[in-house]
């Protein structure tokens, strides 16, 4: 992944510039989207040859998986929108709703295994045991641990809640996949049918991490307190210029990430000469722009 970005995003490394995220974004949207579809394609192929419906049945769950890579592509690519007319703070904010409905994504999933998984309990079904399957679940689960894992990494670089919904919608299914799995290896070597006890684990694990994804993504869109360091770090900035003697009534507003607009009062000394103090208030907006 590493080799990707830096094939494919000019001044990777620039992660607050917006154009440099947006690349970001829409590389890992499509390898996640190009991973997916070619696990539909091999799990579909190999399902048909072997008759197989749990096979089959698994090659649409990642068919739909690709519908997630494809609302991260659509949120961050609207979310690099400039600001217009309408908009004049921009677009950013797409991104969160994109990550939200990711995230509503992941809880269908977690209620659609519980379900399955309580049905399998009160009414239990013979696992069968094909090695082949087994060979396909585990490069599955190897594909979709390294899409959870360049999400998480990557959403951590840029500050992206979208990837790192993304990044927990792979990790879910690299839970249920895992347990599957382990409860058809448990079946052949132990003669224990345990899978809708796994799976009913597994889906409170998914729901538990989609209603994270959601109350995390909810906070930006309401409108949460500013990190205590961002504001502190402001305000010294702002103390610092000769010229200040204090402020106070710092308000800071996020439109998304990499777009944030602050207001401050600053006082000065009431001798000071309006003209100076209009230069060095200019001056200061425009450093603490480009520096923060």
């Amino acid at each position: 992944m590493n080799f990707l970005v830096k094939l494919f995003i000019r001044n990777y490394e620039n992660v607050d510039d917006i154009k440099v995220r947006t690349s970001y974004g829409l590389l890992t949207s499509i390898v996640g989207v190009v991973c997916n579809v070619f696990l539909f394609a091999l799990k579909f192929i190999i399902g048909m040859i072997l008759n197989s419906i749990s096979v089959t049945a698994d090659a649409f769950n990642n068919l739909s998986d690709a519908s997630s890579s494809i609302i991260s592509f659509i949120g961050v690519k609207m979310a690099s929108k400039p600001a217009d007319e309408d908009h004049p703070f921009g677009h950013g904010r797409m991104e969160y709703i994109s990550a939200l409905i990711v995230a509503f994504l992941v809880v269908q999933v977690g209620l659609s295994l519980f379900k399955n998984s309580f049905s399998k309990i009160t009414s239990p079904e013979e696992l069968s045991f094909n090695m082949v399957s087994i060979i396909i679940l585990v490069l599955s689960i190897g594909v979709k641990l390294w899409l959870a894992l360049i999400n998480r990494k990557l959403g951590k670089r840029i500050q992206s809640k979208v990837m790192k919904a993304t990044s927990a919608d792979a990790f879910g299914d690299v839970i249920t996949t895992s347990a599957t799995v382990v409860s058809i290896l448990i079946s052949k070597f132990f003669d224990l049918n345990i899978d809708g006890y796994m799976g009913l684990i597994v889906s409170i694990l998914v729901i538990v991490s989609g209603i994270n994804i959601v109350k995390d993504t909810l906070k930006p869109l309401i409108g949460e307190a500013p990190d205590p360091d961002f504001s502190k770090a402001i305000i010294e900035k702002v103390e610092s210029y000769e010229g200040i003697v204090g402020s106070h009534d710092l308000i800071v507003h996020n439109y998304g990430p990499s777009r944030t607009m602050a207001s401050i009062h600053a006082e000065v000394p009431n001798t000071a000469s309006m003209e100076e103090t209009h230069e060095l208030i200019d001056r200061i907006e425009r450093e603490i722009s480009h520096q923060m």
